[in-house]
């Protein structure tokens, strides 16, 4: 088996740590049409594919496994599948998929059966909790283009962000995720000062690259565990998970300045290009997404009113009332 370079992390997509590949433990030969893979039909990656393409792997909510889903009802280490070649004298070698329950919590349902160990059929239901998998046999030339599918069902075409739907989930999923352990966690929602002027002075092509830009520099400044999307219009919404008010300021700030200096001198506009930022942030036991989004708005809404260009963070967020 080849050795890991990262860990696979699903909350709302799916990444991998940088230098991360999918490559083949083995089991499959070059000339192989089909690949066993996992599909997700439910959140936190609906739609995503995971080939199984490893010998083994682990699925559960722990940073420790091959695979993590964030979501509170699936156990920290889940279940194991495993791939083993089955080789008959005069037959062409199999592989024979097998899923072990490893004592979770809410167990592990294979077609609505409770299993502790099974072999998996093309086409079986794996219920983890509230989380459900399709195992399949993928035909390797279909792949990318499943993989296409998925990646324009969640990224803004624009700018490559996560898109509006997909950043909202994410932040559901993220509560949940802190909540078990209490964890804070932080959003921050961001627009560009003065965006409908500066498209009637340079025109929507401009506006756009505006855009691009400061998602460039989103990717380029934040935490891999961090996660951005388009909320609508100019507006970005960044999630940063177990990350307190002061963290997630220092964060806004090393943004806000960023584009304050980078942007107007990268797309040669003789006016300077700035943001407002505003951030609410709460314990995710405590959390509610509705009214972390509102807080933040209204912080938002207060450093355009004490002139633009600036970060502000709700007053409250220390103790926020974030459930009532």
């Amino acid at each position: 088996m080849q050795q890991e370079t990262g860990k696979e992390v699903l909350d709302g997509s799916v990444t991998f740590d940088e230098g991360r590949t999918i490559t083949s433990s083995g089991l499959f030969g070059t000339a192989s049409a089909f690949i066993p893979t996992l599909t997700f039909l439910s959140s936190p990656a609906l739609g995503k594919e995971i080939p199984l393409v490893h010998r083994q792997l682990t699925l559960g909510r722990s940073s420790d496994c091959d695979i993590m889903i964030p979501d509170p009802s699936v156990s920290r280490k889940h279940l194991r599948i495993s791939c083993r070649k089955m080789v008959k004298n005069g037959e062409k070698p199999k592989i024979k998929v097998v899923l072990q329950d490893l004592g979770s919590s809410n167990g592990t349902l294979v077609n609505y059966a409770a299993i502790h160990k099974a072999v998996l059929k093309p086409g079986d239901k794996i219920f983890l909790g509230r989380v459900i998998l399709k195992f399949d046999h993928r035909d390797v030339a279909e792949q990318s283009f499943f993989d296409e599918i998925y990646r324009l069902a969640t990224t803004d075409s624009l700018t490559s962000l996560l898109n509006k739907a997909t950043i909202a989930r994410t932040l559901s999923e993220e509560i949940a995720d802190g909540a078990r352990n209490r964890r804070w966690i932080s959003v921050l929602l961001m627009d560009i000062d003065g965006f409908k002027s500066m498209n009637d002075l340079y025109g929507h092509l401009a506006g756009d690259r505006m855009l691009q830009s400061v998602a460039n520099i989103l990717r380029a400044t934040l935490r891999k565990r961090d996660k951005a999307g388009r909320f609508g219009g100019d507006e970005f919404l960044v999630i940063f998970p177990e990350t307190g008010p002061k963290g997630a300021a220092l964060a806004a700030e090393r943004i806000r300045q960023t584009i304050e200096t980078t942007v107007a001198r990268e797309l040669n506009l003789t006016t300077n290009i700035t943001a407002s930022l505003g951030i609410a942030a709460c314990r995710a036991h405590i959390a509610n997404p509705e009214n972390l989004l509102e807080h933040a708005d209204a912080a938002l809404y207060r450093a355009k009113s004490l002139g633009r260009n600036r970060t502000e963070v709700w007053k409250k967020s220390r103790a926020l009332p974030c459930n009532r």
